[in-house]
């Protein structure tokens, strides 16, 4: 799996920072024009199109935060299944190592049993 996959994100840089982001920007001092572009339009001017931008947009977060978190997932599932290969191609070398020396034995107790 390539490298930039490999990297575990927390919840905080994942979902927390372009909220945190937008919350540090809100709070210090800012002029009306900067407000419209953080937090959208508001205000009785724009009437019931602003309940539906809500609803659109509550709708686009809920989908941001399912993908961010199916993201996670896939980046986890990614690990175990590089550690499930591992684990299958050293199961795999000692089950070799195994039959080896198990040949070796078989041929050493033939010789024995010869001898005798």
């Amino acid at each position: 799996m390539p490298p930039k996959f490999k990297r575990h994100l927390n919840d905080d840089e994942v979902t927390g920072s372009m909220k945190s982001e937008r919350r540090n920007l809100l709070e210090e001092d800012s002029d009306e024009e900067e407000d419209f572009f953080l937090r959208g339009p508001s205000g009785p001017r724009f009437g019931p199109r602003n309940d539906k931008i809500r609803h659109v947009q509550n709708q686009v977060d809920e989908v941001i935060d399912v993908m961010q978190e199916n993201i996670t997932k896939v980046i986890e599932r990614g690990e175990r299944l590089d550690d499930l290969q591992d684990k299958s191609e050293s199961l795999s070398d000692h089950a070799t190592a195994f039959s080896n020396r198990a040949k070796q034995l078989r041929r050493q107790m033939w010789w024995r049993g010869c001898k005798v």
